[in-house]
């Protein structure tokens, strides 16, 4: 049984419901999804929903196919030294970045730099444990790219899509996972 499947399934089916809880409770106005000009509330809790049904009724047949034998990968001290060393700098940089926006007016730079900043450390961090052989880790590089994204989008002022970027980004990471599995791209940076 994937569990990893079942707990995404629970996560989107228990956010449908709340989204969809409030879409019966609150007016339709308080309640925003636009797409073009129209508003759709109901939109992403179906998708949602889908989403989480789709995952819960996978996460049994996948292991049906062919049985899930676990590996346990002793961890590499060679590599947990690389791996520390590359945190350690984008901690680094991440703190400089920071200091130097404390240094500069709120009005001289846009709101979308600093999302951009931070999603191009963290996607430079994994870059680089790519290129020394190491596992990158899927939860910073999902956030990287939410937040290079959502940068991206608020200097191009459109406002308001977070929520949307967030659902099409998380959707093309699930469809992509078993690809990410196959070729042992994310997980531990130390493991072999």
């Amino acid at each position: 049984m994937n569990t990893s499947k079942i707990v995404w399934g629970m996560i989107c089916l228990l956010i449908a419901g709340g989204l969809t809880f409030a879409n019966l409770r609150l007016p339709p106005e308080n309640l925003m999804f636009q797409i073009g000009d129209t508003n759709m509330p109901w939109v992403p809790p179906v998708v949602l929903a889908v989403i989480g049904i789709v995952l819960l009724a996978t996460a049994r047949s996948a292991s049906r196919a062919e049985p899930e034998i676990e590996k346990v990968d002793e961890a590499d001290p060679q590599k947990a030294a690389v791996n520390r060393r590359l945190e350690n700098a984008a901690w680094g940089i991440f703190l400089i970045m920071l200091g130097g926006f404390l240094f500069i007016p709120d009005e001289m730079i846009n709101g979308g730099w600093w999302p951009i900043g931070v999603g191009l450390i963290m996607l430079g961090l994994n870059g680089f444990r790519f290129l020394n052989g190491l596992r990158m880790s899927g939860f910073t590089t999902v956030l990287g790219l939410l937040s290079v994204i959502g940068g991206l989008l608020t200097l191009a002022g459109i406002e308001n899509l977070e929520g949307a970027t967030l659902l099409i980004i998380l959707g093309l990471y699930l469809l992509a996972k078993p690809w990410f599995e196959q070729q042992r791209l994310f997980g531990k940076a130390e493991q072999a």
